[in-house]
């Protein structure tokens, strides 16, 4: 047990046992763990518990966190695997004395783990993606894999992320899927997004994420010139090391005025009412966010036909497209287009697969596994 813990509430005849957790993330942007990360530490201290939250970087979560309990912790922006950001780390779990250590994204989980191991402070791993996620070829790649086998317990938010871990760990720790929570009140409420962007009658797709190979942007740029309809733009929404590449293959394709590529916008579900609809090319996922809040929604959407995506989505809920296919997804672009009916009959569909992704719940389950890390002593 860690030290800050004998000032704990036992959890016994259904008194709930407030904790102090600290939370460890690259930083507090605009990304899918980072807004996960936020809405989760906040209903935790709304639940009474003690929660830390350290980070290299702030951003426009960190926010919402400053209004509420959360004490946020400044690492530096230090980068890789610093030897200076393992000792910083090691600083705030002697100053706040953690009951749990819970690591978000692969630095976290390299650096954050050392500090876990080194102080026997029970640790979760949060897995945000899946094994293709992973170039094995990078040294950090399989440090992280060494160094993670030994976490306390591993959440992933997919099915592909448990499994990754699951082969890894073996039966050492526990493997749990706790899928990503979805605010889908301020999502239908969010304010009605600048008409020059997106109007109603418009037909306008949009594509949000970072511009990576992950996401695939380029697959969905030569569909564009590929789709034998012309009566549609793409506004793409994102920040990434693929920008000047892809920014040069619309102006190559001569696709200046239809598609068109800005800056990351935090205010994007005001556009889901608007748009005919999403796409999402991602070559591999965890529980992938944009989705998630596309179908809250009820926005029609374009999806690589991925198992990430199977967990929840199908011919009913969504069009599926094979991955890479910029052929097929240009014919999945014109059959949106033209049947809006029927894009918004599978939208309504997707909107019900929603049921429970509470943040809630998510909060929930992990109490549970807390409970039994820190009342088992640290195993699961």
């Amino acid at each position: 047990m860690a030290a800050g813990q004998e000032t704990h509430t036992a959890h016994s005849r259904g008194i709930t046992l407030l904790i102090t957790v600290l939370h460890l993330i690259p930083s507090l942007g605009g990304g899918g763990a980072e807004r996960q990360l936020a809405m989760l530490a906040a209903e935790q201290a709304a639940r009474g518990h003690r929660v830390h939250v350290a980070r290299r970087r702030g951003g426009v979560h960190e926010t919402r966190l400053r209004t509420t309990s959360v004490e946020v912790h400044e690492l530096g922006d230090l980068r890789g695997l610093s030897p200076a950001l393992v000792r910083r780390i090691d600083s705030i779990v002697r100053s706040t004395k953690p009951d749990v250590i819970q690591t978000w994204l692969p630095q976290m989980d390299i650096a954050g783990g050392l500090v876990a191991l080194w102080r026997r402070v029970p640790w979760i791993l949060s897995e945000r993606a899946s094994k293709l996620a992973f170039d094995r070829r990078k040294p950090t790649t399989w440090i992280r894999e060494f160094i993670g086998r030994r976490a306390n317990a591993f959440v992933a938010n997919s099915a592909a992320g448990a499994d990754y871990w699951h082969r890894l760990a073996g039966g050492y720790a526990s493997v749990a899927t706790i899928r990503n929570a979805v605010d889908a009140e301020s999502i239908r409420n969010a304010p009605a997004a600048d008409r020059s962007l997106c109007s109603v009658g418009e037909k306008t797709l949009l594509v949000v994420g970072r511009l990576d190979h992950q996401k695939a942007v380029e697959v969905v740029i030569e569909a564009t010139s590929l789709a034998s309809r012309r009566d549609f733009r793409v506004l793409v929404f994102g920040e990434g090391p693929l920008r000047a590449r892809l920014d040069a293959e619309i102006k190559r394709s001569g696709l200046d005025g239809r598609v068109h590529l800005l800056p990351y916008l935090q205010e994007w579900w005001g556009l889901l009412r608007q748009a005919s609809g999403l796409i999402s090319m991602s070559r591999f996922e965890g529980h992938p966010n944009v989705v998630l809040e596309t179908m809250a929604a009820a926005c029609p959407l374009i999806v690589s036909d991925i198992p990430e995506h199977r967990e929840f989505l199908d011919e009913r809920s969504a069009l599926m497209v094979p991955r890479d296919d910029a052929g097929a997804l240009a014919q999945a672009i014109v059959t949106l287009l033209a049947e809006p009916s029927r894009a918004r009959e599978r939208a309504a569909r997707a909107a019900d697969g929603l049921r429970g992704l509470t943040i809630a719940a998510a909060a929930d389950a992990y109490d549970s596994i807390y409970r039994r890390l820190i009342v088992g002593g640290g195993t699961s």
